[in-house]
């Protein structure tokens, strides 16, 4: 297997691997505030206080994932079957990326991973909150 079929693997190209959208922080940014769109962070609750979090995310620590994401809606994300575009955020990706995977496998569709995590997002100038 090459190098670049690896990598997709675990990174997603949103494409032929069937792994999420990896999506830049400028990109991001101009979904922030559409109504289709929920940002989830991921990170532990004391990392969000530490370093803030998107505007408005829900607040999913990856250990209670399984709470916070129920395909019937009935957890804090919205079923599974809505067309609203779900962008998984973390400190670097890589957990994010295990989130977003996870809502793939449940049925969700619109599912990307911020490439750079909550670092790339206050570089891009995105709005916070702690």
């Amino acid at each position: 297997m090459s190098f670049p079929n690896i990598r997709s693997m675990f990174l997603g190209d949103g494409g032929n691997s069937g792994g999420p959208e990896i999506i830049s922080a400028s990109s991001a940014v101009q979904f922030h505030g559409d109504a289709d769109t929920v940002f989830v962070d991921v990170r532990s609750l004391g990392e969000i206080m530490a370093s803030g979090t998107v505007a408005g995310a829900v607040r999913a620590p990856l250990p209670e994932f399984t709470r916070h994401a129920v395909a019937d809606g009935s957890g804090s994300l919205p079923m599974a079957s809505a067309s609203i575009r779900i962008i998984c955020v973390c400190a670097s990706g890589a957990r994010s990326g295990a989130a977003a995977q996870q809502l793939l496998a449940m049925g969700y569709t619109n599912v990307a991973n911020l490439r750079g995590g909550i670092g790339a997002w206050m570089q891009a100038g995105g709005p916070l909150e702690r």
